[in-house]
């Protein structure tokens, strides 16, 4: 009787044995499949029926493993930052992080998609997606933080910060603007050679502008007769209020346009969509801000300070505003971003005009860096809890190295024999 018994038990745990094998090797068909169809295109473009087709399985059963599109992209999305941007690196100090920092950006330059799904991913509430990427994050934070530790003044978790907001953010520019990847792998050697006093070389002069000046697009409202700038403006007022009131997707175009009075038609005359109409709202709460404030009362090296801080003031007071800011980098058309591109140009030349007075070296690259790692720790700040007090104290560290770098080559350059 009690061999039976042990016989019955030994067979079930045989069975739930064979289920559980076959639960793993469902799921890991599923992820595989997510992976095949994201090989091909864009995260925004794959519905989930593709990836239960691809996976041989029925939707159903999908949602089983996986509750949501997101949470099944970003376990998807952490398995390919394991796989392509972690891999054991056999140089050692600084050399280690350079050569790790350029793994990153050339693995986002040979499948781009998987940057934008990491984009895509940031809006997500879901506390589940969250936590993937959070882990992500933080190991890949951990890695920068190791190689750094005997190599810069800095606190080695704010170098490591510094570096990933850097190649983070010209991956961005790259991927979305069409800035050349040559120009992101120089400038991720520029930040390490600036946190670790290993200045890199530039053939562009110490303190010269590449940007252009400050000539900028002439915005569409411009061209328009009176009254329709006016009507324009009056759309822009109010879906500025309501991003203020509400979250963007709870926001209506039906609502936007009953508040400023015009006919639905009349709306889709100005903008030809939603995206378009925050594209512009962003645009003209940035030319509103304090960050455009006149600083000239304020010394040079101060300033720089200073202008970052109206930057992060301005983040943390409409935090909306900026997420909305990186979620049209994964939505909007081309002329979506043209008018985010115009914004940040706007915001960089006025960085590089207070580096310049300055006289910071290679001030364009460090403009860049400088935007690069605003937008890097508000983002973690607005999805991730990281407090705006900690993005102040980074971005302090980071002015503040970069005006010592600076003193420090003027005062050599000066008892240099002329």
């Amino acid at each position: 009787m009690a061999d039976k018994a042990v016989s019955r038990v030994g067979s079930a745990r045989a069975q739930e044995s064979v289920s559980t094998v076959s639960r793993r090797g469902r799921r890991r068909d599923i992820i595989d499949a997510a992976f095949d169809c994201l090989a091909g295109t864009d995260p925004d473009l794959i519905r989930i029926d593709d990836v239960a087709r691809v996976a041989g399985v029925a939707k159903a059963t999908l949602y089983r493993h996986f509750p949501s599109k997101e949470i099944l992209y970003s376990i998807v999305l952490r398995q390919w930052v394991d796989d392509h941007q972690l891999r054991t690196i056999s140089a050692v100090g600084l050399e280690r992080a350079r050569i790790r920092a350029r793994s990153m950006i050339e693995a986002f330059e040979e499948q781009p998609q998987f940057f934008k799904l990491s984009v895509t991913l940031f809006s997500s509430t879901d506390p589940a997606v969250k936590a993937q990427l959070s882990g992500v994050a933080a190991t890949t934070q951990q890695y920068f933080v190791d190689d750094l530790s005997t190599l810069t003044e800095v606190a080695p978790s704010d170098a490591a910060t510094i570096v990933l907001a850097v190649v983070h953010s010209v991956a961005m520019s790259s991927v979305y603007h069409g800035v050349p990847f040559a120009a992101a792998y120089r400038l991720v050697d520029q930040v390490i050679g600036l946190l670790t006093d290993r200045p890199q070389s530039r053939s562009t002069p110490r303190h010269e502008r590449t940007d252009g000046g400050d000539s900028v697009r002439t915005p569409v409202a411009a061209e328009l007769p009176a009254y329709k700038r006016r009507r324009r403006d009056r759309i822009v007022e109010e879906a500025t209020s309501e991003l203020r009131e509400s979250r963007y997707e709870q926001i209506r175009v039906s609502d936007i346009a009953s508040r400023a009075d015009v006919a639905l038609g009349t709306f889709y005359r100005y903008f030809p969509s939603k995206e378009a109409l925050y594209a512009e709202v962003l645009r003209q709460w940035f030319l509103t801000s304090r960050f455009t404030e006149p600083l000239d009362d304020v010394a040079p090296g101060p300033r720089v300070a200073a202008r970052i801080g109206a930057a992060v003031d301005a983040f943390e007071a409409d935090p909306e505003f900026f997420r909305v800011n990186v979620l049209l980098h994964s939505v909007g058309g081309e002329s979506v971003q043209a008018v985010l591109g115009d914004v940040f140009a706007r915001a960089r030349a006025m960085s590089l005009a207070d580096l310049c007075a300055a006289r910071v070296p290679d001030p364009d690259d460090v403009a860049t860096m400088t935007w690069s790692l605003l937008s890097s720790l508000t983002m973690s700040a607005i999805a991730y809890g990281r407090s705006f007090s900690e993005v102040r104290r980074v971005m302090d560290t980071f002015a503040a190295l970069v005006i010592s770098r600076a003193d420090e080559r003027l005062m050599i350059a000066e008892r240099e024999p002329r």
